[in-house]
């Protein structure tokens, strides 16, 4: 069975669904002061356009694009009036992804073989490019989860085995009992920092890990199961709906707050749909999860400003959020088609929109289904557009550059513009 819907794997296939714009609601949040008013969305812009698949992104001196088409093999870097160029190309198979720019340098991730538990066919890949297009392979992300396997600590699934009967009316691939965390890797994001290493948050692991700029490889933290109540109408059989089914977290972001923690998006897994999306806290003493906020429908990135607010993607919602500094509530920031990424530089908010546009479909029967399209007309490919930001929102935080880089214990550091 697959162990999970990895972020970039199954977006389609939970897209599909025609999940509802439900309102997000509250959650946990740490030490709350009192909340700030939230931010307000400026002038929108178009800054890129003709992508395929623009899950993930970041943005350099000057505007500059450094974006992960992943429904190609194309790493491409987009300057402002500049024709676009070529700085990677994945091999054939294989998907880039988990983008972050670092001294000048472009670190991201190439991956095959999500939700196959096969360490044969299931391989990612952390690598950097520098300004001289030479390419290095930093560090197998792989081949640390089918050693390590950090979330086999976790429990998911149905909390009591179901009855042979009803078990055999569940979907080709949902478990009838519970089951700890399988062997997968799926990057979806990386963070540079301070003192050497990149944090990436692997949506196959249910974790987050720091990569030495040797190539070492430690866990920094395995996200909880995500508590959820089987809906109806997913397809699963009426003897399973309204049970208790611990999800598995899926991890799709990392950004560094204010406060030296780290934030991370959650698109939960199985049962898939309903606004169960959260934004977790790693404390930066403790390295331990907390909730922030819960209810949004497809959370696959964020990006945390100076004065602590939380930006959040919901791509199957189709809008941005924000979770203003002191809050537990997110808002509607701004209404945007299947919006996937987001980057905070200078005084914008950066995002991918039209993510699932030209999404492959292939003869492959396991391959998610496309998903509908959500407009009209149907747009072909993606975008990224630029959003002015108030002043409330109190200058940039985190443009996955900067001069220094991080270890892991969750400590923000200085950064400067590259």
């Amino acid at each position: 069975m697959k162990k999970s819907s990895p972020a970039l794997a199954v977006l389609a296939a939970t897209a599909a669904l025609g999940l509802a714009a439900s309102p997000a609601t509250a959650g946990g949040r740490h030490h709350p002061p009192s909340p700030s008013p939230a931010p307000v969305a400026g002038e929108v812009t178009t800054v890129a356009e003709g992508l395929l698949g623009p899950l993930s992104f970041a943005v350099g001196r000057g505007g500059t694009l450094d974006v992960a088409q992943s429904f190609t093999t194309l790493l491409t870097r987009i300057t402002d009036g500049g024709e676009p160029e070529v700085l990677a190309t994945a091999p054939e198979g294989y998907s880039p992804g988990s983008v972050s720019r670092d001294r000048g340098a472009t670190y991201y991730t190439v991956a095959t073989g999500a939700g196959t538990n096969d360490p044969v066919a299931n391989i990612t890949l952390l690598q950097s490019v520098d300004r001289d297009g030479t390419i290095e392979t930093i560090a197998d992300i792989s081949a640390y989860e089918f050693a390590e396997n950090p979330d086999s600590i976790n429990t998911y699934g149905f909390e009591e085995a179901l009855p042979a009967e009803c078990a055999a009316q569940l979907p080709e691939g949902i478990p009838a009992s519970p089951y700890t965390g399988l062997p997968d890797s799926n990057p979806a994001a990386s963070l540079p920092g301070r003192f050497g290493g990149t944090i990436v948050a692997d949506a196959g692991m249910n974790a987050l890990i720091q990569v030495s700029d040797d190539g070492d490889i430690a866990t920094v933290a395995v996200l909880p199961p995500i508590p959820v109540t089987v809906p109806a109408g997913i397809g699963w059989p009426d003897c399973a709906v309204g049970l208790a089914y611990n999800a598995e977290p899926v991890p799709t972001d990392v950004e560094r707050g204010p406060d030296g923690a780290l934030y991370v998006t959650s698109l939960p897994g199985s049962p898939e749909g309903g606004p169960t999306g959260s934004v977790f806290r790693i404390d930066p003493a403790t390295l331990e999860p907390e909730l922030v906020a819960t209810g949004f429908v497809g959370a696959t990135g964020l990006a945390v400003n100076d004065n602590g607010d939380i930006f959040v993607a919901e791509l199957f919602a189709n809008r941005i959020s924000v979770v203003p500094s002191g809050s537990d509530t997110p808002q509607l920031f701004l209404e945007a088609n299947q919006p996937a990424a987001l980057e905070l530089r200078g005084d914008a908010l950066y995002a991918s929109v039209d993510a699932l546009a030209g999404l492959p479909t292939g003869p492959d029967p396991e391959a998610p289904p496309a998903a509908e399209p959500p407009a009209e007309p149907a747009p072909a490919t993606g975008s990224i557009i630029r959003i002015e930001l108030d002043d409330n929102c109190g200058g940039y935080h985190h443009h996955h550059g900067g001069a220094d880089r991080h270890s892991g214990d969750g400590v923000r550091g200085d950064e400067s513009e590259e």
